[in-house]
């Protein structure tokens, strides 16, 4: 990428992204990323004016297979907010004959009929980590996701609810790995540990040694933090 600041609209004021903290999205929200799988992110962001700091939007190399543009259900519903016409959203989940089904409407001001969407577990669950432990949890994001994309006319991405990263070794090492014992390379969070690449490109900006997801979660905090200060 160049170093051209690149600048999204959000919440009535403009950001700007400088050189440094392009290349900090790419290295911690897009790991491994194509020169040109990185530029569709940041397109895809700009697009949708989403946050890759606040994990709004975010991509995931699965080997040599081609990146995966995430969004959060937070992005899905940053975006219905700002469209001025979300009306609320209802979601949860019921069992029909044994299956697991998640479902979920969205009302906009400017219809008259709600958007509905409902999801068989079966069809999306892979039967590891969080399929195996929260089900009804993972089915019902699924629904969410799916319904407001419906609803507002997202298209280019998708919740990690909605996709299975295929084998064991081409998911995250959060999603596969036992948590290691506590050293100065794994995060103070969650106890993962970070590639020395990640702990360069985070240390300038916190001594705590963080994985992608908790960098995230930690810059996220101190921007609200600062947006309230001021």
């Amino acid at each position: 990428m160049s170093g051209d600041l690149v600048s999204q609209q959000q919440g009535g004021g403009v950001v700007s992204y400088s050189a440094d903290e392009l290349q900090l999205i790419r290295d911690v929200c897009a790991r491994d990323c194509t020169e040109n799988e990185f530029k569709l992110l940041i397109q895809l962001a700009k697009t949708y004016k989403l946050d890759p700091f606040s994990r709004q939007i975010w991509a995931v190399k699965y080997g040599s297979n081609p990146a995966q543009i995430f969004c959060g259900r937070d992005g899905y519903l940053a975006i219905a907010h700002r469209s001025g016409q979300f009306d609320g959203m209802e979601s949860g989940t019921r069992t029909d004959g044994g299956e697991l089904i998640g479902w979920c409407r969205v009302y906009r001001r400017d219809m008259s009929h709600p958007f509905e969407v409902e999801v068989y577990a079966s069809e999306y669950s892979t039967g590891r980590n969080l399929w195996k432990d929260k089900p009804r949890t993972m089915i019902q994001k699924v629904a969410e996701a799916q319904c407001l994309r419906r609803a507002f006319s997202i298209s280019g991405l998708y919740s990690p609810e909605e996709i299975d990263p295929g084998e064991p070794h081409m998911a995250t090492p959060a999603q596969v790995c036992e948590v290691p014992k506590a050293s100065p390379t794994c995060c103070t969070v969650c106890g993962c540990e970070v590639a020395e690449d990640i702990r360069e490109k985070t240390r300038p900006y916190t001594d705590q040694v963080l994985c992608i997801e908790h960098f995230q979660a930690w810059w996220a905090e101190q921007k609200a933090q600062k947006g309230g200060e001021q």
